[in-house]
C-alpha cells in the first residue's frame, strides 16, 4: 500500500479478491444476518464468506476538478464479507447473480433488498449475494462477535495527520461514521471485486460450479446512494479479462438520484457540485424512488428523463403511496439481542414504526418492485423494454418541506379527493383505495424510524361506501381489484404472483 505519484488515472482490470470460508456455523456464533426466511423449504443454503484483496482510495485529482476518479492511494488492503443465498440444487439456478450493498443507516450491517425481492429470486432460482461494503458495519459486527469477525477490515490507509475530516475515538464530536480509523472510499474497487468474482472460474469463488450468466447490483436508500455514485463513477471502468463489464445492470431503491464523497477526506458539501450523472455509455440503469423519498430525500430535485438508448438505458419509478421503508422489512431483522450488541448509536434499535399516528402505512412497495427486478433482467438478457411511468404530479406551493439532507423545498403533492397522489407507478392501493396513504410520520422521541414508515388512514365506512355502493360494497370492490390487477399484469407493473397476493388480500379484507 502506497501513495500512488501524480494521481494516476483509474485502471480497468478488476482482480479477484482471495475467498475464505464458508465460515462455520456453532452453537455460538452464526452469520449476522436477517431472518424469517425459511431457506430450506425453498432448497436454498445460506454461506458466509470472507473477501480480502487491494482496493484503492479515489479522489477527483490535485484540484479536484478531474473528469474521472484518479487514484489517491493504492492498494490499501481490506478483507470483508459476503452473505451467498443459492439453491442448493444447481440445476434449479436461474444464471442470474443480484449482488446488494448492505445497508448500514441503522448502523448494523443489514440485507434491505433481500426480504423485499426474495419472493422473486426463490421462485426464479437466482442467487443473492449481499456484501458488506462501510466499516462502520464492520465495527458492528466486531461487537456482536469479536472472535467471528475479527479478520474484517478496511482501516483508513492515510496516517491521522494526513486525513483533514474525522476524529478518532478519544477526541470530543467523535463520530464512528466518520471516524479517522476507517476508509469508506475502499468500496469501490470492493463492489467490483465482488462482481469479477461471482462471475470467475477460480475454485475459490464460491460459485464456479454454476452457470453464472448475468450479475447485477443493486442497493437501498443509503446504499442505493452508494450505488449511484458507483454507476456514475465507476462502473463503466469496471472490465472482466475480456472487455465485458462486471455488472449487466443496476437498480437504486430509494437511492434518491443522490451521490456520496467518493473518499472519507472529501467533505460532504463536495457533492452538490457533483450531481448523479450516469456517462454517455452505460449498463441500464433504474432508479426506484418511493412517495417517501420525494421530498423527505429530496429525490424531486435529482429527476433524469427515461432513455430507450441501447448503449444508455435509464428508468425513473415513483412508487405511488410508497413509504421510504419498505414495511415488510420489518419482519426480516437479526436479532434484537443482537442489534443491541451491534453498538451504541441511537440508530442501533429494531427497525419498528413508532409515530403518532396509529398506523403505519402499510402500501407494499414491494410488490411493484419485484416486478421492476424482473423487467430489467427482461431488459438486459431478452433485450424487452421496461414499461415507463409518468413521475408523481408535484406543483410549486408555499409549502415547503425540508429533507432529510437540510434542503428546502416550495412544492406540494397533487392528490385526489381521498387524499391519495396523482401519477407515479400505480396499484390498486391507490387506483381502488381503501385509505390514505401518506408518507411521513410524526416522531415519537423514543423512535427513530417513524419518518420512513409514512402512516395511513382508512377509510370511514361512508366513505367506502362512496366509492363502492351501498349494496355489494365488498364485492364491487373485490370486483375493482381484480380489474386494476388486469391492467397492471398487462403492463408489467406487476408480476402473477404479486397479483393473485393483492386479490386474495382484497377477498379477506372486511368492506366496509
Amino acid at each position: 500500500m502506497k501513495k500512488s505519484p501524480g494521481h494516476q488515472p483509474i485502471k480497468s482490470a478488476t482482480p479477484i479478491p482471495k475467498v475464505t470460508g464458508p465460515i462455520p456455523v456453532t452453537k455460538t456464533s452464526r452469520p449476522f444476518t436477517v431472518g424469517g426466511t425459511d431457506l430450506e423449504k425453498y432448497g436454498y443454503r445460506l454461506d458466509e464468506y470472507f473477501i480480502s484483496g487491494q482496493a484503492n482510495v479515489y479522489d477527483w485529482g490535485k484540484d479536484r476538478n478531474a473528469s474521472i476518479p484518479q487514484i489517491r492511494t493504492a492498494n490499501a488492503p481490506y478483507t470483508t464479507r459476503i452473505l451467498v443465498r443459492r439453491p442448493k440444487n444447481r440445476d434449479k439456478f436461474s444464471g442470474n447473480v443480484w449482488v446488494e450493498m448492505n445497508n448500514t443507516t441503522r448502523g448494523w450491517d443489514v440485507e434491505i433488498q433481500w426480504p423485499t425481492i426474495q419472493d422473486k429470486v426463490l421462485r426464479d432460482g437466482d442467487i443473492w449475494i449481499s456484501v458488506t461494503v462501510k466499516p462502520i458495519s464492520i465495527a458492528s459486527l466486531q461487537r456482536v462477535d469479536s472472535e467471528r469477525y475479527a479478520p474484517l477490515s478496511m482501516d483508513n490507509p492515510l496516517p491521522y495527520n494526513q486525513q483533514p475530516y474525522g476524529k478518532l475515538p478519544d477526541e470530543e464530536g467523535y463520530d464512528e461514521n466518520l471516524s479517522k480509523l476507517y476508509e469508506n472510499g475502499l468500496i469501490w474497487d470492493i463492489l467490483s471485486q465482488t462482481g469479477g468474482l461471482v462471475r470467475s472460474k477460480n475454485e475459490n469463488n464460491p460459485l464456479h460450479t454454476y452457470d453464472v450468466k448475468f450479475v447485477f447490483a443493486t442497493g437501498e436508500s443509503q446504499s442505493g446512494i452508494f450505488l449511484n455514485t458507483y454507476a456514475a463513477d465507476f462502473a463503466e471502468y469496471a472490465k472482466l479479462e475480456n472487455g465485458q463489464n462486471v455488472y449487466d445492470g443496476f437498480i437504486s431503491a430509494s437511492g434518491s438520484g443522490r451521490t456520496t464523497p467518493i473518499n472519507q477526506c472529501l467533505p460532504p458539501a463536495f457533492i452538490d457540485d457533483r450531481p448523479f450523472r450516469l456517462p454517455k455509455k452505460h449498463v441500464p440503469f433504474m432508479q426506484i424512488d418511493a412517495q417517501g423519498d420525494i421530498f423527505q430525500l429530496a429525490s424531486y430535485k435529482h429527476r433524469q428523463p427515461d432513455s430507450d438508448d441501447p448503449e444508455a438505458g435509464f428508468r425513473l419509478y415513483e412508487i405511488t403511496g410508497a413509504p421510504h421503508g419498505p414495511i415488510n422489512t420489518v419482519n426480516y431483522q437479526p436479532s434484537e439481542e443482537d442489534v443491541i450488541k451491534s453498538g451504541n448509536l441511537p440508530a442501533n434499535v429494531p427497525y419498528a414504526y413508532g409515530g403518532v399516528e396509529p398506523k403505519a402505512n402499510q402500501l407494499p412497495r414491494h410488490y411493484a418492485e419485484i416486478a421492476m427486478y424482473k423487467n430489467m433482467e427482461r431488459w438486459v438478457i431478452e433485450g424487452v423494454l421496461p414499461p415507463r411511468a409518468e413521475p408523481l404530479k408535484v406543483k410549486e406551493s408555499s409549502e415547503i418541506h425540508t429533507s432529510y439532507f437540510g434542503e428546502n423545498i416550495n412544492a406540494s403533492f397533487e392528490k385526489d379527493k381521498y387524499g391519495n397522489v396523482l401519477g407515479g407507478v400505480r396499484s390498486p392501493y391507490v387506483d381502488v383505495p381503501i385509505a390514505t396513504y401518506n408518507e411521513s410520520a410524526t416522531l415519537k422521541e423514543e423512535y427513530v424510524y417513524a419518518w420512513s414508515f409514512g402512516h395511513q388512514i382508512d377509510f370511514t365506512s361512508e366513505q367506502l361506501q362512496e366509492l363502492y355502493g351501498k349494496v355489494g360494497t365488498h364485492q364491487n370492490y373485490v370486483k375493482n381489484v381484480e380489474a386494476s390487477v388486469k391492467r397492471l399484469l398487462e403492463e408489467r407493473w406487476l408480476e402473477p404472483e404479486e397479483g393473485r397476493k393483492i386479490i386474495q388480500q382484497a377477498i379477506y379484507t372486511p368492506i366496509p
